[in-house]
């Protein structure tokens, strides 16, 4: 399948002045946006200022693409806001007031994670996955969770053979959380609805090639593991066997704080579909799991979040450089396995951690930038680059997810 890059001539994206999208076919990659000018400097020092821009940016760039904001069925809003509950929920709805002027009812799917964003001053970054030109069937199962207002957005599409499927939340009908306080409930809540998305469109859990855990702890040490492997036991009830590639992430937090834990997927129909497991690549710490680092099915590639670790998912490499050419290392693997390579990823989803000090952030950022550079010569795929406050298993630094387009 042909790939266009989309770069508008002056448009600076989360992550430069590079491909802001990439367009396939109907569907359409867009990598991460923020409140900037021309030269990448932030712009306004409140949300609503910044969300309006954000999604400006947006909408410029799939204009670029032969899109518009109604093509949009999966959006993701990352957010940094520090304070109490109500500083939180007066940003969100300061941002809902915004955004809902920029999607009407039926709106895309949306997950919302609160994390560190890249730039000293930056409240938000958004990126979307829009299809053009095919039918959409809304999914919105009766009886399932709702929010705690009135709001337009969709728990899921269903675009041809493709579904996607928005965050799933331990929430009830009133959007009220389930489980306060307890991992494993949450844990079930949200990937039973993530299941019940899927029977919706007229799949299941082996339908699911993409599918990422945002999760919120702030334990260290061999908690972070023994935390994640708590969970794991619930999820592992939903997985299919092989399961999905995905990524498992620490982040800040949620819209409401006693939200632990929130799970987003993208499903693709069909059985003819190729497995894609390197082998003497890295593990994880429960053996015989049966987790998936990707799938190739259709013209379509999902590359789980790889991380530079040994086959006891013990972190291998003490900076951010080695661990970052590890991981776009195990990328060239993963995709080499379905006979791809770097020139077929659209979208790579790059998550680090880096403490709140902005000289470091910076230098972390240009280091980065520079390792992926060698794999990936501009103008290079979309890019959605965020800080998270941690990973899967400890000692990790990095994590990266690629989505590719297989070549013609």
């Amino acid at each position: 399948m042909h790939k266009e890059l989309i770069a508008p001539e002056g448009h600076h994206g989360a992550a430069g002045l590079g491909t802001q999208a990439v367009r396939a076919g109907s569907l359409i990659f867009v990598g991460g946006q923020m409140s900037l000018d021309e030269q990448g400097q932030i712009i306004g020092a409140d949300i609503m200022t910044q969300a309006r821009n954000a999604f400006e940016a947006l909408k410029c760039v799939l204009e670029a693409a032969g899109a518009t904001l109604a093509d949009v069925v999966k959006h993701n809003v990352y957010f940094s806001c520090p304070g109490d509950d109500q500083t939180v929920t007066q940003f969100l709805n300061d941002l809902d007031e915004v955004r809902l002027t920029y999607f009407s009812d039926p709106g895309p799917t949306t997950t919302e994670t609160r994390v560190g964003l890249d730039q000293e001053g930056a409240l938000i970054l958004i990126d979307a996955w829009a299809v053009v030109g095919v039918e959409k069937e809304r999914l919105m199962p009766e009886g399932h969770w709702s929010w705690a207002k009135p709001m337009p957005f969709s728990h899921g599409w269903k675009v041809g053979d493709m579904i996607f499927v928005g965050g799933q939340r331990s929430l009830d009908q009133q959007g009220q959380v389930l489980g306060t306080g307890d991992i494993e409930i949450q844990t079930d809540h949200a990937f039973r609805n993530l299941d019940t998305l899927l029977r919706a469109a007229g799949g299941d859990r082996h339908s699911l090639m993409r599918q990422n855990t945002y999760f919120r702890f702030f334990g260290q040490g061999r908690e972070v593991t023994d935390y994640w492997e708590k969970m794991t036991n619930v999820r592992r009830r939903y997985m299919s066997v092989p399961s999905a590639a995905g990524a498992g992430l620490r982040i800040t937090g949620f819209p409401q704080s006693n939200e632990l834990i929130q799970v987003e997927g993208i499903g693709v129909l069909g059985d003819d579909k190729q497995r894609l497991q390197p082998e003497n690549h890295w593990d994880w710490s429960i053996p015989n799991t049966q987790f998936t680092q990707g799938w190739r099915i259709g013209n379509l590639a999902f590359i789980g979040g790889q991380i530079s670790a040994d086959n006891k998912a013990k972190a291998v490499g003490k900076d951010m450089a080695a661990q970052t050419r590890n991981v776009f290392q195990f990328i060239r693997n993963v995709l080499g396995e379905g006979g791809l390579d770097e020139t077929d990823v659209a979208k790579l989803y790059i998550y680090y951690y880096a403490p709140d000090d902005w000289a470091q952030i910076a230098e972390t950022r240009a280091t980065i930038a520079a390792v992926q550079r060698e794999f990936y010569p501009e103008p290079g795929p979309a890019v959605t680059a965020i800080r998270v406050s941690g990973f899967a298993f400890e000692d990790l630094l990095i994590e990266i997810e690629a989505m590719a387009v297989c070549r013609e």
